[in-house]
């Protein structure tokens, strides 16, 4: 059996047109897994940021609520609010004032 001179050329052709598909697909699906590497990549890069963000605002924070801590303290002591109480009059709860109407 033979086949014609134009069917022969004519597989090679489509054998072509299918490897020039193949080669391109294998070419696009690279450049997509690149591209997904590199949005992966930049978005690690920005969480590593955001986390180092994060942690600063937790350090400070974390020391305001020691200074808070400090002032609180020493607001409620027994001798701040002995040195206030006398700088404002107040008498001590031993002497009873009684008011009348």
């Amino acid at each position: 059996m033979t086949i014609a001179v134009w069917a022969r050329s004519n597989k090679k052709v489509k054998a072509s047109v299918w490897s020039t598909k193949w080669v391109i697909l294998n070419v696009l699906l690279i450049l997509f897994f690149c591209f997904v590497y590199v949005w992966l990549s930049v978005q690690n890069i920005r969480l590593g940021y955001q986390i180092a963000e994060a942690m600063e605002v937790q350090k400070q924070l974390k020391e305001k609520n020691h200074v808070l801590k400090l002032e609180w303290t020493y607001l409620t002591s027994p001798t701040y609010l002995k040195t206030k109480a006398e700088k404002l009059g107040l008498k001590y709860p031993k002497e009873v004032i009684v008011l009348q109407r």
